[in-house]
């Protein structure tokens, strides 16, 4: 009996010590994948409305209106619709240095920004 008890245990330390955490090379927390930068859509407007980040961040963005809302950038080929009350993760993947404009496709005229891509 202690011989498997002494089994179990060891199993649950290597289980413990392989196991990891999920999270620690996911985009977006500044591990090897990239950074991350956080966009709001709210009262049919962008917060903010300037973002920074390098090729291969990503930009978290919620939308917490309840009208589906998008992120565009034309020149980066983006163009992301977020249902009212949801979020989604949007790869700058390998976006050249500079600036760019985005905006809600639906709502251009109030929901506008830039993104500057720093190298």
């Amino acid at each position: 009996m202690r011989k498997i008890l002494v089994g179990l245990a060891c199993l649950a330390v290597l289980g413990a010590a392989c196991g990891g955490d999920d999270t620690a090379n996911t985009p977006g927390d500044g591990a090897a994948a990239g950074g991350s930068t956080t966009l709001t859509a709210a009262d049919f407007s962008f917060d903010p409305t300037s973002l920074s980040a390098a090729p291969g961040d990503s930009i978290d963005y919620t939308n917490s209106d309840d009208v589906e809302h998008n992120f565009t950038v034309e020149d980066l080929g983006i163009d992301q619709d977020v249902e009212g009350g949801k979020s989604a993760t949007i790869d700058l993947g390998h976006a050249a240095p500079g600036t760019y404009d985005f905006f809600c496709k639906y709502h251009k005229d109030t929901m506008t920004g830039t993104l500057e891509v720093t190298g």
